[in-house]
């Protein structure tokens, strides 16, 4: 009787679907990348005397993403038997999520290699750090922002216009990059700090590149899926 009243109550009053914890879980990654891109960004250029300990980066949810392909697909091949409900639909293209989970998952792969060039012994000086300190600080809130915004289309199922806005916006962001990378003002300096400079600079980028390729995968996801136009 126990076992009829829990089965009737997860089938039909309180009802888990695998696909309503896929379709959170995807967008709420999003969110945890965009935290772990701030937060390298912070204790790179946070101003750290000898007697101090550099700032501790909590490296959780990026491998907490990093790891999630095992649950994704597990959720995805769930999904895909459950009835029509709320709103999912039949044939919904629970494959895309799958899709932007592995995109995700290399985006934290290269967060990851940041936050160890972060913690490097090897850092640069003071003074060479505050020379790209504003622009990268400013570009690593646009890529947060630019993250929370992707994550909000898919949980809010409304297209997010890679095309016309995120795309165009994210190659402006690794042009600024570029004449960063090529400025007079980080040449001249010692062989250690340039490279440490240099490698911070093209992991950023890296993030670039691979944000590009994710936001066209939610803005296919967005016309597959029949996404709300904003």
């Amino acid at each position: 009787m126990g076992f009829a009243v829990c089965v009737f109550s997860s089938l039909l009053i309180f009802p888990m679907w695998a696909s309503d914890e896929l379709h959170r879980s995807t967008s709420t990654k999003f969110d945890k990348l965009a935290c772990c891109i701030e937060d390298c960004m912070k204790a790179y250029f946070s101003a750290v005397s000898e007697n101090e300990s550099a700032p501790r980066i909590n490296v959780g949810d990026c491998k907490s993403v990093l790891h999630s392909k095992s649950s994704d697909e597990s959720l995805a091949n769930f999904a895909r038997w459950e009835p029509w409900h709320g709103k999912f639909g039949l044939n919904y293209p629970w494959k895309k999520y799958i899709q932007i989970g592995e995109r995700i998952r290399e985006l934290a792969s290269i967060i990851l290699s940041m936050q160890e060039c972060v913690k490097s012994p090897l850092q640069s000086s003071t003074p060479l750090k505050h020379v790209i300190k504003e622009p990268c600080t400013s570009v690593a809130l646009s890529l947060g922002l630019t993250m929370r915004e992707l994550g909000t289309s898919i949980m809010n199922m409304k297209r997010c216009q890679a095309k016309a806005i995120t795309v165009p916006k994210l190659q402006s962001i690794k042009l600024e990059l570029i004449i960063l990378s090529t400025s007079s003002n980080l040449k001249g300096t010692a062989n250690a700090e340039s490279l440490d400079v240099a490698n911070f600079l093209f992991l950023l980028m890296k993030i670039v590149d691979k944000m590009e390729v994710l936001a066209k995968e939610v803005d296919e996801l967005g016309e597959v899926a029949g996404f709300q136009s904003k």
